[in-house]
């Protein structure tokens, strides 16, 4: 008898002619489910190399885009280029975490305000939980507004504070204001209706930003509840103080925390795979509370976009240590603020071989 594999849906079971048939298949299932020995032979790196026009094939080709080279390096130009970050007399680019020394969870490049040194860079990495120091990861392209992200600084009971970062997350306001786009004064002088997508922003004339004036209100944007915020200084962590961040509001977004979406998600599987009650479904999917964790993340996702769109306004996202909620906010504001992150390039050469 040949080997067959019966698939049901929540059970697999495997029936072999012979013991060394099945040591073979067992073998062959370990190494299908094994982690890779190496970073390229991760199947994104593999589907990157076919966008690029590469061939999946080629061994080469995976080694090249593994390794941290010309083509990373190339890819931050072209976007600091794309956003139009003024790189003269707002921003650089920081070498400060190259190899990972400083942080080894936030890319070897860092973009800070241009007169933000590398040591106080360090110093603010020794009052941000894991070192995940503020930095810039989105511009708009019109009013000059930016997105930071970082985790939480630690305060802890005693009330700690590091003047060099209340100046950085200050600075990141400022640099907006002396990089301020076309748009910056139309934004800043009229209301929602500066979100018109037909505005020439040529015809503006705007003046280059006084010295003297005062730079837009940065929102720091707290994924967590207050609560949440103040019960983290007895873990050493805790939240900004806008008596000490001056030009700064501090917004808190009651997000739960990952163990609670992990509960949410696991009674969310629990509802799906049972056979569904017409009568009491939606009432079941309620109390997943999944859907409401979805709410409170495009609500937190929506005032990003409104704060920078609409008012023009520098925003800091963060949560507790800013690896979950605050990636996901982040993403998902520049995806709904930039085509650009919602565009997927075409080969056409290779799509023109592919049909002919």
């Amino acid at each position: 008898m040949f080997a067959f594999l019966l698939l049901i849906i929540q059970k697999q079971s495997c029936h072999f002619s012979t013991f060394k048939q099945c040591e073979e298949w067992l073998k062959r299932l370990n190494r299908a489910i094994a982690h890779p020995a190496r970073l390229e032979e991760l199947f994104a790196l593999a589907y990157h190399a076919w966008c690029l026009g590469g061939n999946t094939d080629d061994e080469e080709q995976h080694l090249h885009l593994c390794r941290p080279g010309d083509h990373v390096r190339h890819r931050l130009e072209v976007e600091v280029k794309r956003m139009g970050f003024d790189m003269q007399n707002a921003w650089r680019v920081s070498d400060i975490n190259s190899n990972y020394k400083l942080c080894s969870s936030y890319p070897q490049k860092l973009l800070v305000p241009v007169w933000i040194t590398d040591k106080e860079l360090e110093s603010v990495a020794s009052f941000r939980s894991w070192k995940r120091i503020p930095v810039v990861v989105y511009r708009h392209q019109r009013n000059g507004a930016v997105i930071a992200r970082c985790s939480q600084p630690e305060i802890s009971w005693w009330g700690w504070r590091n003047t060099e970062d209340e100046y950085l997350v200050t600075s990141i306001a400022k640099a907006c204001q002396l990089d301020a786009g076309p748009r910056a004064c139309r934004t800043r002088g009229d209301g929602p209706d500066s979100s018109d997508s037909d505005f020439d922003s040529s015809l503006t004339g705007c003046p280059a930003p006084d010295a003297s004036s005062a730079a837009q209100k940065l929102l720091i944007l707290d994924a967590r509840s207050y609560t949440a915020a103040v019960a983290n200084r007895a873990k050493g962590g805790g939240c900004e103080c806008e008596e000490y961040y001056p030009n700064c509001e501090v917004m808190f977004m009651g997000m739960a925390n990952i163990h609670s979406i992990r509960n949410s998600f696991q009674s969310l599987r629990a509802v799906c795979s049972q056979i569904p009650d017409p009568g009491n479904w939606l009432s079941a999917l309620e109390s997943t509370r999944w859907l409401q964790h979805l709410s409170v993340m495009l609500k937190a996702a929506s005032l990003v976009c409104s704060a920078v769109e609409r008012e023009g306004r520098p925003v800091l996202v963060h949560c507790s240590d800013g690896w979950d909620r605050t990636p996901q906010i982040v993403a998902l504001a520049k995806i709904l603020l930039d085509p650009f992150y919602r565009t997927i390039e075409v080969n056409v050469k290779k799509k023109n071989h592919l049909v002919n």
